[in-house]
């Protein structure tokens, strides 16, 4: 298993090194960027080596993974990234209907058709939004429907899956071809005491992670925990890392 992090989990702990520093001080050896944080490749390549850190995967917006898919290749290769993530649609990109979701599909699986060839994976990241239905079917559906696995693969944020109304047991079965990684979050119940907009730190909240472990497994070996707004970074991240090492293995 590789246990991974996304850094935007702590992007108000400090500047990148800070970041980096507080990751490997907490224990991960593996991270999740948010492309390259603003960095040439190779700089970026290597303050990742300076900390030990090793990069599993890399989020990179539309605007980025169309017109600077360069930088990205080459930041993967300096640092054996074999993973491109699409993570959010602004909102003004964000389809309304099913047709304008297949044709978004088609767009980005022309993108993976980029990638691969630069012997990279590309794969698109859910929030809540890709649930809405269509002419009977689900956006995240219709942006399947017209693109191959190879193209267009998925990272799956359970978390939202789960704030989405939807079992995430049954999303991880009927995209199981395509799921090359899983976004690690727990949701606080409703009605629960709750703060930091939510999210709970990992296994005690909703989401069935014991439940879900071993037929995800079956598909993937990259698990991503991510926070969207801890008050406590290293004690969310600690916690969370331990909760991987004992139940994701």
């Amino acid at each position: 298993m590789k246990h991974s992090v996304q850094i935007y989990s702590i992007r108000n702990a400090g500047d990148f090194d800070t970041q980096l520093a507080l990751l490997r001080k907490v224990g991960f050896q593996w991270v999740e960027s948010v492309a390259t944080h603003g960095l040439a490749p190779a700089e970026f390549a290597a303050k990742l080596a300076h900390c030990g850190l090793k990069l599993s995967s890399m989020h990179a917006s539309l605007v980025l993974v169309e017109t600077e898919r360069a930088k990205l290749v080459e930041a993967c290769k300096l640092t054996g990234c074999p993973l491109v993530v699409m993570p959010f649609l602004a909102h003004g990109d964000r389809p309304r209907s099913a047709a304008g979701w297949r044709a978004m599909g088609a767009r980005l699986a022309a993108v993976g058709r980029a990638f691969a060839a630069e012997g990279i994976r590309f794969a698109y990241h859910n929030h809540e939004w890709e649930f809405l239905s269509y002419e009977g079917k689900t956006a995240l559906e219709w942006l399947f429907e017209p693109t191959r696995a190879e193209d267009l693969a998925w990272e799956a944020d359970l978390g939202w899956v789960t704030r989405a109304g939807q079992s995430p047991q049954a999303w991880g079965e009927r995209f199981a071809d395509r799921l090359v990684a899983v976004h690690a979050k727990d949701v606080y119940a409703e009605g629960q005491a709750i703060d930091e907009d939510g999210w709970a730190p990992l296994g005690s909240g909703i989401v069935p992670w014991s439940t879900l472990f071993p037929d995800l497994r079956k598909r993937t070996e990259l698990f991503v925990f991510e926070h969207d707004n801890p008050k406590d970074f290293e004690a969310r991240l600690g916690a969370s890392l331990a909760y991987m090492k004992k139940y994701f293995r």
